[in-house]
């Protein structure tokens, strides 16, 4: 699922987001949250050294546990990154995006990047936890005329590949 059912909102008022949205008007319907995602094994073992590997896995996690409750990605209406290596963060922005789009497509929710000093699991480099709305099948009955609402514009951005390609994409004005 590409698109989302959900409103994103991008006022021209405020600077163009970059990877993210800034407001997002929800389709009524059922709540998913998705508690704090490491890149933990079934086992409970930590996977990955760098924290490329570590959001990998538990992107990995956070879109298992969406599927499981029902939801997809594009039900996602708000996400949290918690990451002990801001730095390190900002440096692997172009192949972090990468990640963040193969497992969850080039839908951007609101989302908030936060630098803290220590995660409760131990060596744990990140941490996702979300919020999903799977839209009640009566309402989407009502939006079936409407379609899907479209994705976030495509700005260059290391979160924003350009259609087919690895390299960024020429920005595109699908503001609301």
């Amino acid at each position: 699922m590409d698109q989302t059912p959900h409103e994103i909102i991008n006022p021209l008022s405020l600077p163009d987001p970059v990877g993210y949205a800034h407001a997002l008007v929800v389709t009524p319907g059922r709540t998913v949250y998705v508690g704090g995602q490491t890149a933990l094994r079934s086992d409970g073992a930590l996977t990955g050294d760098s924290l490329v590997q570590q959001f990998d896995h538990a992107l990995a996690n956070v879109v298992e546990a969406l599927r499981t409750a029902g939801a997809e990605p594009a039900h996602v209406v708000s996400m949290r990154v918690y990451t002990t290596s801001i730095g390190v963060y900002r440096v692997n922005l172009r192949t972090l995006g990468s990640v963040y789009r193969r497992h969850m497509g080039r839908y951007y929710p609101p989302m908030a990047v936060l630098g803290v000093t220590e995660l409760l699991k131990e060596g744990a480099q990140v941490e996702f936890e979300c919020v999903a709305v799977i839209p009640d099948p009566r309402d989407s009955a009502e939006l079936a005329g409407e379609g899907p609402i479209g994705l976030v514009e495509e700005v260059d951005d290391p979160f924003v590949d350009g259609p087919g390609t690895d390299e960024p994409g020429e920005p595109e004005s699908a503001r609301h």
